[in-house]
């Protein structure tokens, strides 16, 4: 049993091939591609909130690269370690899906996946890449999730809402979150700034253990300027590096890029 809520009673809702309802009669279409909208109007800031539809094209194309490969096997790794029975698995920024399907594919067991993300146009894709999951459009600090219902949390370059992590999580059950560390994509920030400062994301919370920071350091090649311009187009250096600077990243045709990632394990 898929333990999703209702956005606005919090009671359990449930799932049919079409709709989804809870006991309040709180209804709400699966849309074409298969997710369900579940976001109210007051947690949304704009009126398409999230990623839009250019920046997740450029994210598909870079992930299916398999540039960040060597990154979701660690994930999955980690996930399989701790857990060898059939879990309910949670990715909060599901993005594309690209994680919880690699992570799906190496599991031994068939595991209830959950996705949520407050980009419409990332569920869209994520539904299609993993279509065996409950996809959702939700805030990651308000989940339709209910309480102790999630065996394992993954957060991938999300925002790290720990309070809701520790809510939605099991007693024993495990939050793994990946973020930037000193040196990632040092190559591209040096093609595209003159001061090039170090940049570090530190996890800690008030509401879960911290069991383990893992530091994980590869390069990736990419041969091809749309390669290279997806890479760039995911990040926020697209918006703030100077305009000349951009141009010519995209138009690059090879790059050697370092990929830099600190990897938590919170447990509760």
């Amino acid at each position: 049993m898929k333990r999703v809520i209702c956005p606005v009673c919090g009671k359990q809702l449930f799932i049919g091939d079409k709709t989804a309802s809870c006991e309040n009669c709180h209804l709400y279409d699966r849309a074409r591609e298969g997710y369900f909208y579940l976001l109210p109007p007051s947690a949304k800031k704009s009126s398409s909130p999230g990623d839009n539809k250019e920046m997740i094209n450029a994210r598909k194309r870079f992930l299916a690269t398999d540039s960040y490969l060597p990154l979701a096997d660690k994930l999955a790794d980690i996930i399989n370690s701790r857990f060898k029975g059939a879990i309910t698995l949670l990715d909060a920024g599901v993005g594309t899906g690209y994680y919880i399907a690699h992570i799906a594919a190496s599991r031994l067991q068939t595991d209830d996946l959950i996705g949520i993300d407050i980009s419409k146009e990332a569920v869209k894709v994520a539904a299609r890449a993993v279509p065996e999951a409950l996809l959702t459009v939700a805030s990651v600090y308000s989940m339709p999730v209910a309480d102790g219902s999630a065996d394992a949390v993954i957060s991938v370059f999300a925002p790290f809402a720990d309070r809701e992590f520790a809510r939605v999580l099991k007693d024993g059950g495990a939050l793994v979150a990946a973020v930037p560390a000193e040196r990632h994509l040092i190559e591209l920030r040096r093609a595209l700034y003159d001061d090039v400062r170090p940049v570090e994301t530190k996890l800690e919370s008030e509401f879960l253990h911290k069991a383990s920071r893992e530091e994980l350091t590869f390069t990736f090649e990419l041969d091809d300027s749309e390669d290279i311009s997806a890479l760039l187009s995911m990040t926020p250096y697209v918006y703030r590096a100077p305009c000349d600077r951009v141009k010519e990243v995209k138009n690059s045709r090879h790059m050697s890029i370092t990929a830099d990632f600190s990897i938590y394990t919170f447990t509760k």
